[in-house]
């Protein structure tokens, strides 16, 4: 016999009215009224809260929302490290990998071409990393380098050797002051994610291709 127990169901309804959207959540007995008013683009409320977006999936972040203007300080620390450790260079591949993933993170879309706009060349690494959390944001900064380099590499379709990989992972690590034990821990996440990322294209599409329906 299966034993009962407390189901907690959210239940979320939203009304629309212009750009205000009121969300009542019901947990079990209680209910809690929320009004949020959103910016006319994007995941964003007026006051500048973005949705936390992919960031509880992809980073383990426990948020509903970040500050957009630290959100859009970490792209920038993070379009200059890139930058730094290529000297100076940032490919196509590697600013797709960036839009797809501000996308995912539910940024807005003026803020994404201003990301695209960016002069990451000489741009000041401690200044946006100070105003985006600091040390704080050091460890991930250090896997999302590794993640825009590997998986836009895969979008050039270029191929560099471990070698070439590690010295320039090194190289950020050291710029992050991150120590080489944990700099390794980090970059085996990403050396793991692209291999499942492989597996996943020859499982899901390696014998059935996506066919996209006729208009």
């Amino acid at each position: 016999m299966i034993q009962s127990k407390t189901i907690f169901t959210n239940f979320v309804a939203m009304a629309v009215a212009g750009n205000l959207f009121v969300v009542s959540v019901a947990l079990g007995q209680t209910s809690e009224l929320k009004k949020v008013e959103w910016a006319n683009t994007g995941h964003m409320t007026i006051d500048g809260k973005l949705e936390a977006g992919i960031h509880p999936q992809e980073y383990g972040l426990n948020v509903e929302y970040l500050d957009i203007n630290a959100n859009n300080s970490y792209v920038y620390a993070l379009l200059t490290l890139v930058s730094h450790v290529q000297r100076g260079k940032i490919s196509e591949g590697q600013m797709k990998w960036l839009y797809e993933r501000a996308i995912a993170s539910a940024v807005p879309r003026n803020y994404i071409e201003e990301f695209m706009a960016f002069d990451h060349r000489k741009a000041n690494l401690g200044q946006y990393m100070i105003s985006s959390g600091g040390d704080s944001i050091a460890r991930v900064l250090l896997y999302d380098t590794a993640q825009m380099i590997a998986y836009g590499d895969r979008y050039d379709r270029r191929h560099r050797s471990s070698n070439a990989y590690r010295k320039i992972y090194s190289k950020a690590a050291k710029i992050l002051e991150i120590s080489p034990g944990l700099a390794r821990s980090i970059i085996t996440i990403v050396k793991q994610e692209v291999r499942l990322l492989e597996k996943k294209t020859r499982v899901f599409w390696g014998e059935t291709p996506y066919t996209p329906p006729k208009q």
